[in-house]
């Protein structure tokens, strides 16, 4: 799977830079370019992104409302925040935005292509499972009371979903800016997938009401008309 990074920052000479030096990961990942937020926010709506990375002192959005929109609607994507406001409060700031990392202007263009790479590594940290049908993983995953993020892609279509467990109960389910149980119905009826194990899951508070076994049936009773149409 080539991921997609989002590199926001209305200073385009730097973002061009950057692009230029993530080229060495060509076959593992691609970038794409925003000026602002509010065109962070099209791309997000458009791609699959497996990484923002974000000045915070931008017009139309700045970084700090773009990262309260990532917390609330991509849980499950990372921030690095790049800034030449090296105040405390600055500082303070964008931790409680939950970014995890922060890079003080100037910086190192090689050593930041590093870090990106070292962030996008964690994605399938817990291994990547490609033989196992939907079905079984997902009924897995509930018996091992497993906390993680999932990210599962279509290997018919490449579409991406993400899934989002703890303590082995589904929480919410993502394709691109959907979400929710719809999506998830979707997910679980995809025939050949592929899944990438994040050991870890951010979002904390339950958006999907109806019980996983339940949504799983469905899928699959789904899955079996299209099958016979």
């Amino acid at each position: 799977m080539i991921r997609k990074v989002l590199i926001v920052d209305n200073n385009r000479a730097l973002c061009k830079l950057i692009q230029n030096k993530c080229g060495k990961y060509k076959d593992k990942f691609t970038t794409l370019l925003a000026g602002d937020g509010l065109e962070a926010l099209e791309h997000l709506k458009n791609n699959t992104v497996s990484l923002v990375v974000t000045e915070l002192i931008m017009p139309n959005m700045d970084g700090f409302a773009l990262i309260a929109h990532l917390t609330r609607t991509y849980p499950d994507i990372p921030v690095i925040i790049l800034t030449a406001d090296s105040t405390t409060s600055s500082k303070k700031d964008a931790l409680k935005a939950d970014a995890i990392e922060y890079i003080e202007k100037p910086f190192v263009v090689e050593e930041l292509v590093e870090k990106i790479m070292t962030i996008l590594e964690k994605e399938s940290e817990g291994g990547v499972l490609q033989t196992f049908s939907m079905e079984m993983f997902v009924q897995l995953i509930e018996m091992e009371a497993k906390t993680c993020t999932i990210r599962v892609e279509n290997k018919s279509t490449g579409k991406i979903g993400v899934l989002f467990f703890n303590n082995g109960e589904l929480l919410d389910a993502r394709i691109d800016d959907q979400h929710g149980e719809t999506v998830a119905r979707e997910i679980f009826a995809w025939d050949k997938a592929t899944f990438y194990i994040q050991d870890t899951c951010k979002l904390k508070e339950k958006r999907i009401d109806k019980g996983l076994q339940s949504i799983l049936l469905d899928a699959m009773r789904l899955k079996d008309e299209a099958a016979d149409s």
